[in-house]
């Protein structure tokens, strides 16, 4: 349309014109405005089936991405978790071919940005952080004497915490921030249990990734763990643990922990956490759920979920 074809608006609408409501209806349509609250109102409809079913229609099928591709430690793209589990069985690989067994999550959301990590900076300033805080618990402990032992207690107290936050900076800044659920199945249960968690993995129902130890010949169960991206990602470790309790593999009265990478990497453990006024795990199961109001652990039905043959097809 040419501009000439638009009517103008000039004496037609004003200020004062009713075509805005009366000043009480400006007044209530302006406070709504203000107290509006678009997030709050996108979180919920995010979940409306409506706006789910139109992202599918819209959305091309996601670019899958295996970054274990071509290892042979690894479940590999077009490999069926069956083909996979085959190939290498974690109840009879022995440790000297492969330490662990891997899987990775394909799909874009599931997938941990290797790019910007390091490790080797996380290891040595990471020991430098838990050398010095031993030199400074030493210290408040020889003043027990003088300062009391409430006094000490409180001031080990504070020396952890400052700890926990000086890793815990250190890993955002060397972006090791991905954490594990740990599974510990038998040797009778590690075989189903590992291709579900296969299963769950490659399907972006679980988190960015998992492992199994192989065979040692030294215990009577496997440890399995099951990755997320990021450890103070709250919502989606429970999110995790969540969809760990509808696949039936967190038993009622016996829960699982968590532990971050960071912990692992500066070699934290039960045994010597204490050490440094830490605990190895940050978060339990049954208080995560506890907290979250789930009941647990009976097996709720497991919601469908985009298979891999599906996005084949």
């Amino acid at each position: 349309m040419a501009e000439g074809d638009l009517v103008s608006g000039d004496g037609w609408i004003s200020d004062e014109s009713s075509f805005y409501g009366d000043g009480e209806e400006q007044e209530r349509l302006l406070t709504l405005c203000e107290n509006s609250n678009t997030k709050s109102f996108w979180k919920f409809h995010r979940k409306d089936l409506n706006n789910v079913l139109a992202k599918t229609r819209s959305m091309p099928p996601p670019v899958l991405h295996n970054r274990y591709q071509g290892k042979p430690d690894a479940w590999q793209l077009g490999e069926s978790v069956d083909e996979f589990v085959r190939r290498l069985p974690p109840l009879s690989t022995p440790s000297h071919t492969f330490e662990w067994i891997w899987c990775a999550n394909p799909h874009p959301e599931g997938q941990v940005k290797l790019a910007c990590l390091n490790s080797s900076e996380l290891r040595a300033r990471g020991a430098e952080l838990l050398h010095e805080s031993l030199l400074k618990r030493a210290d408040i402990k020889a003043q027990s004497s003088r300062i009391g032992k409430g006094s000490v207690t409180e001031a080990l107290d504070q020396e952890s915490e400052a700890l926990k936050q000086k890793i815990a900076a250190l890993a955002e800044k060397t972006n090791i921030l991905t954490g594990k659920w740990m599974l510990f199945p038998s040797l009778e249960d590690v075989a189903r249990v590992w291709k579900m968690v296969v299963e769950g993995t490659i399907n972006n129902r679980l988190g960015c990734g998992a492992k199994v130890a192989t065979d040692q010949g030294t215990s009577n169960s496997r440890l399995i763990c099951v990755y997320t991206k990021d450890f103070r990602d709250d919502d989606d470790v429970v999110r995790v643990l969540r969809e760990l309790v509808a696949m039936g593999l967190v038993q009622s009265g016996r829960g699982i922990y968590y532990k971050s990478d960071p912990y692992t990497l500066l070699d934290i453990y039960s045994s010597n956490a204490a050490d440094y006024g830490l605990q190895a795990s940050m978060y339990s199961s049954q208080k995560m759920l506890a907290a979250a109001n789930i009941q647990n652990p009976s097996p709720a039905p497991q919601r469908k979920q985009t298979s891999l043959d599906t996005l084949r097809q």
